[in-house]
């Protein structure tokens, strides 16, 4: 029995490669869950979705979420000034910390999910990453691609050892994160 992953990904600019390289990716079947930032955390948690595209500052209070890519949505420092002026709403939580490379999202797995499973999700994530205009001629951001692909392209996208380093000190901080819920 083929078991079908779902992944919850933040509907937003600076996701759009790995969202193209979910959907086109031949070899990896996945139900993909595009959500805004709370509902992504909230479908994780309430293990609607076996892996997620998280903001970084959710992931520490999340038990059983583990980091399974060395990709993620970050910055590095050439790009930070322009990075937090944007509206991309994965950055907000890191503008109190602009100095510092950023790993504004990272991606988690459940435990239970399979090792052949992260294999496809990261080839999946290459083709993405591969081809950045594609994704954004495929996506609602399509109007006005230039203008996109310039915004696009300072984010950086692999997870390194200075964005690790500088994500334990972010989490750290002791600075809570956690999406905003509805009491009531």
């Amino acid at each position: 029995m083929v078991i079908v992953p779902r992944i919850a990904v933040v509907s937003c600019l600076s996701a759009t490669p790995f969202i193209y390289g979910i959907r086109q990716e031949d070899s990896f079947s996945a139900e993909l869950l595009l959500l805004d930032i709370q509902e992504t955390v909230r479908a994780f948690s309430e293990r609607r979705a076996d892996i997620a595209l998280l903001p970084a500052g959710a992931v520490p209070h999340l038990a059983d979420a583990r980091i399974v890519t060395e990709y993620c949505i970050g910055g590095v420092a050439a790009e930070l000034k322009s990075l937090l002026e944007s509206t991309d709403p994965l950055v907000e939580a890191w503008k109190p910390y602009g100095k510092l490379p950023c790993a504004f999202a990272l991606w988690v797995a459940h435990p239970e999910v399979s090792s052949e499973t992260v294999e496809s999700l990261r080839s999946a994530l290459i083709r993405g990453l591969e081809r950045p205009y594609e994704a954004l001629l495929e996506s609602p951001w399509a109007a006005d691609p230039g203008e996109a692909y310039a915004e696009l392209s300072r984010f950086d996208y692999i997870f390194d050892t200075q964005k690790d380093k500088a994500l334990k000190k972010f989490w750290d901080s002791g600075l809570k994160v956690a999406p905003r819920t509805n009491p009531g």
